[in-house]
């Protein structure tokens, strides 16, 4: 078995194109369809956040983040980050392909968003997951996440646990 390395700078992180929508929906719901066991359901509510948050693309609130190998441009992730309320943000969508987790990837896409919503004056960030995605969450605490809530939730077909994580950013303004 080969064992390839990648660097960060293997890696080009971008905007998001209209163009990148249909890559975004067919990985999400091949992924979370065939690999998590969800029903068909999910296409339907990746379509609406995806009609949701491209109506908000031209926010200046908002960072759409498709990250993307240097090599053969081919999108590998992608992270959404709108506000949800004037002070809050939420991401959203956040995906990698499994070929490049556990590479730092994940978590520098995070820290892309995260250092956008403090440059736009965000007081917090919050996301939902489940707890069947264990590296995201794990993710999520490690960059300073923290869980609000936790609930039983029967969603697209799967009995599961929704977790709503928030974190608190820096007041610069002091």
């Amino acid at each position: 078995m080969t064992t390839v390395t990648y660097q960060l700078s293997s890696f080009e992180f971008r905007d998001y194109r209209l163009t990148d929508r249909e890559w975004v929906a067919t990985v999400s719901v091949d992924h979370y369809t065939r690999i998590e066991g969800f029903d068909p359901s999910f296409a339907k509510a990746v379509s609406t956040a995806l009609d949701l948050l491209e109506a908000r693309n031209d926010e200046e609130a908002s960072r759409f983040l498709i990250v993307e190998t240097v090599e053969t441009r081919r999108p590998v992730g992608c992270v959404f980050l709108s506000a949800d309320e004037p002070t809050t943000g939420r991401l959203r969508l956040f995906y990698l392909d499994a070929a490049y987790r556990g590479l730092g990837i994940g978590r520098r896409m995070i820290e892309e968003v995260i250092a956008h919503a403090e440059a736009q004056g965000f007081e917090r960030i919050r996301v939902s997951t489940y707890d069947r995605h264990e590296a995201a969450c794990r993710l999520y605490r490690n960059l300073g996440f923290r869980e609000q809530a936790r609930k039983p939730a029967l969603a697209f077909g799967q009995q599961m646990h929704q977790i709503e994580f928030e974190k608190t950013l820096p007041d610069y303004s002091r």
